[in-house]
């Protein structure tokens, strides 16, 4: 075969291959149908900012879906750690979004004085996670890390510590104390706990353990945890206020230490 006949078969082959690309590309048969999304980890739904993102998928032509684009923008969201992404011919998309293990999510309320401008409180959130100290080891460290209110919405499965707003500040500034991390560890605990309504934790003595107050609204009672105790400790003293609950009257307050609990009169 002659050069130039060559050189009109590939022009040939080409042209059909760019057609049949255009021509799939206008057909309404490969327009996606379906967007089908699923999420893991403490989420039940994506978050607003990320539906903005998929909502318009539906009713593009699939080939026209630049899927790795797409999955490098939705792995830059705040909390997520991985994304994966598949056609499924001829009009299909599957989206998997897996997000970090968050420990605990927590906010703080500065309230503003009555001279500001806007006269509101100031509200930051926060997640609450374990980190790698360094790369060669396997120990971890407690991190606070501030994220955006909507982010912080979308992690609907975490228990909610109220933090002192100084206190907030002072850790991400300085680190997570001993105390914040022993609360972190109760706190999990009582994750699973549904007479719990509240937490609120402050502590002005990083060598110590601070003070928890847990709210148990359906017994009417407030318990500060005022020593390090165990997870077992404080499952007996919940006990304790269980028992010792009787409908109506003003809320009890009791203070736990380490080898006691008093019942505040």
């Amino acid at each position: 075969m002659k050069t130039i006949e060559k050189i009109l078969l590939i022009a040939v082959i080409v042209l059909l291959f760019a057609g049949f690309y255009i021509a799939i590309r206008n057909i309404d048969f490969f327009n996606v149908q379906e967007v089908d999304v699923s999420v893991s980890g403490p989420v039940t739904f994506v978050s607003v900012e990320m539906q903005r993102l998929i909502n318009p998928l539906k009713g593009r032509n699939i080939f026209e879906i630049g899927v790795g684009r797409l999955k490098k923008t939705l792995a830059a969201f705040d909390g997520v750690r991985a994304v994966s992404i598949k056609r499924f011919y001829p009009n299909k998309l599957i989206i998997k979004v897996d997000y970090e293990d968050i420990t605990l999510k927590a906010y703080s309320i500065q309230e503003t004085s009555t001279n500001s401008a806007s006269g509101q409180a100031q509200i930051s959130y926060y997640f609450i996670h374990n980190s790698a100290q360094m790369e060669e080891s396997q120990d971890s460290q407690i991190v606070l890390e501030q994220v955006g209110e909507a982010t912080w919405q979308a992690f609907d499965k975490l228990e909610v510590v109220e933090l002192n707003p100084a206190y907030a500040q002072m850790m991400m500034k300085w680190g997570c104390d001993q105390g914040f991390k022993a609360m972190v560890n109760l706190a999990e605990h009582l994750t699973n706990n549904n007479l719990i309504t509240s937490m609120k934790y402050d502590n002005n003595n990083g060598n110590e353990f601070g003070r928890l107050a847990i709210g148990i609204s359906s017994l009417n009672s407030t318990l500060y945890v005022r020593d390090l105790v165990d997870a077992e400790r404080l499952d007996e003293a919940l006990e304790i206020i269980s028992n010792q609950f009787s409908a109506g009257g003003a809320t009890v307050v009791y203070d736990l230490y380490a080898n006691t609990l008093v019942k505040r009169t």
